[in-house]
């Protein structure tokens, strides 16, 4: 066999075992979905049936058309902006798979306790499944945050005069209480950002902008090491972010027909109507 050859085979036998690699472990994060009712937007097996009984993109497009004849001018490109919705809760589903595939094997201080003279010491000893784990804490903190991102744009597109430059979610819904409140859809939208959006972007803020989800802990744990009924709180805590995340997961998919139905409404009282 000439080196040229051999080198093919080597570069063949490598590429095989990869894919190989990337189909076992994508038929595991799968088998988790499947376990855990992990379901993005999209719905089960790409049916783009919400929830509601709607199809995602054509309720959409019914919907957002009116914006867009109405202003004429392609101000917001609301394609891109639903098949960003659709990605990011693709990104959300997977990454909260992560967190059940590593979460029986991450460190736990309590079963890593010792006794150090005369008191029992629970350490922060973070293995390799722990690290991944806090890793994907906080990416799927920046996912879920991304998802009403573009929800907050899709919201605030329908008034481009009203805002302009950097948009937020909590904002852009905030901004139409005088105007919206007392609408069902809205009055939801509206709750769950002074609710569980408020608590969920305070953790998020403090990940992305001052100190990881890791470091945190570890330094937690530290100030608390000796103390048996802290820790026992502080491992629920940790333990409880697939689960959590998973309840805003499906948060997601009703905050997304609560916002179609309030632009629906929008729709009606603008005068948003192409015919």
């Amino acid at each position: 066999m000439s080196r040229v050859a051999y080198l093919h085979k080597c570069y063949t036998l490598s590429y095989m075992t990869d894919k190989n690699l990337i189909i076992e472990f994508q038929e595991k994060i799968l088998s988790i979905y499947e376990k855990e009712k992990l379901i993005p937007l999209r719905g089960e097996n790409d049916s783009y049936i919400l929830p509601n009984g709607r199809e995602i993109l054509v309720w959409h497009s019914e919907v957002t058309r009116h914006c867009l004849c109405h202003y004429n001018n392609n101000h917001f490109d609301y394609n891109k902006n639903i098949d960003d919705i659709l990605f990011t809760s693709d990104e959300l589903v997977y990454f909260i798979a992560h967190l059940y595939l590593y979460k029986p094997y991450i460190n736990n201080p309590v079963k890593d306790s010792y006794i150090c003279g005369s008191r029992r010491i629970y350490p922060m000893f973070v293995n390799l499944e722990g690290k991944r784990y806090d890793m994907f804490v906080g990416v799927v903190f920046e996912k879920i945050y991304n998802f009403w991102d573009r929800i907050g744009d899709l919201i605030a597109s329908y008034f481009p005069n009203k805002y302009t430059g950097n948009v937020y979610f909590s904002k852009t819904i905030k901004d139409l209480e005088k105007d919206y409140k007392g609408d069902v859809n809205y009055d939801w939208l509206l709750n769950f950002v002074e609710s569980e959006f408020t608590d969920f972007n305070k953790e998020r803020i403090n990940i992305v902008h001052y100190t990881s989800k890791n470091t945190e802990q570890m330094w937690e744990q530290l100030g608390q090491i000796s103390n048996y009924d802290k820790t026992k709180e502080f491992i629920l805590k940790r333990e409880s972010y697939p689960e959590y995340f998973k309840d805003l997961n499906k948060k997601t998919k009703i905050g997304f027909e609560k916002a179609i139905n309030l632009l629906e409404e929008i729709n009606k009282r603008e005068g948003y109507n192409c015919g």
